[in-house]
């Protein structure tokens, strides 16, 4: 689905809905050229997380908007901001790096924060969908990240995301599961439940 974003301008946008036994996940995620030819275009992953007794610290929430520029080869540099509930605004740069092939595609995405503790951080995205016949297929995701502070050397954030499923045209759904670790004490949290997909265009 992104990949298809990335070579047009009329760019699909996926939207999911993940409910768990501890609260709802909302994402979507934005990737597209301003124009078809250009080598310019833009990536905005957005997320909420509502805890379904509505305590105010555990709501979280993350809004990373970064303008690309095609470099060739499936490379593209990055360069914007990024902004949660615990770190705030940061400016961010990095690299985006995108394999699409058949029922398979890949994005990799490693930044750094420019200001603060200069945060490093490295996102991936995996999915694989094969069709089962015209309208049918199967839907599969890894989405991951390791959010690392260097100066004062100590663990961020870092998660798991699993997702396996169906898909019928543009909607896909199933069961999921996230594996997160936060701060420097790795203190988990860990939920399951199922997923509701939809790609907007």
């Amino acid at each position: 689905t992104i990949s298809k974003a990335t070579s047009s301008n009329g760019s699909p946008i996926p939207i999911e809905a993940f409910a768990t036994n501890k609260g709802l996940l909302m994402q979507m995620t934005v990737a597209k050229k301003f124009q078809p030819e250009s080598k310019l275009g833009m990536f905005v992953l957005t997320e909420y997380y509502a805890d379904y007794d509505n305590e105010q610290p555990k709501h979280k929430y993350l809004i990373q908007t970064f303008l690309t520029y095609d470099l060739g080869k499936g490379f593209s540099a990055i360069g914007g901001g990024a902004i949660n509930q615990a770190s705030g605004f940061r400016p961010t740069v990095g690299i985006q790096y995108i394999y699409a092939k058949n029922d398979f595609f890949a994005l990799i995405i490693p930044r750094v924060d420019l200001t603060e503790t200069y945060n490093l951080e490295a996102f991936g995205f995996v999915e694989y969908k094969p069709k089962l016949n015209e309208k049918w297929g199967l839907y599969n995701r890894i989405q991951a990240v390791y959010n690392h502070n260097p100066k004062d050397n100590l663990h961020d954030i870092s998660y798991i995301r699993l997702r396996a499923g169906l898909s019928y045209e543009n909607f896909q759904f199933g069961l999921g599961a996230n594996f997160a670790q936060y701060g420097p004490l790795k203190i988990y949290e860990n939920s399951y439940g199922i997923f509701a997909r939809a790609v907007i265009f």
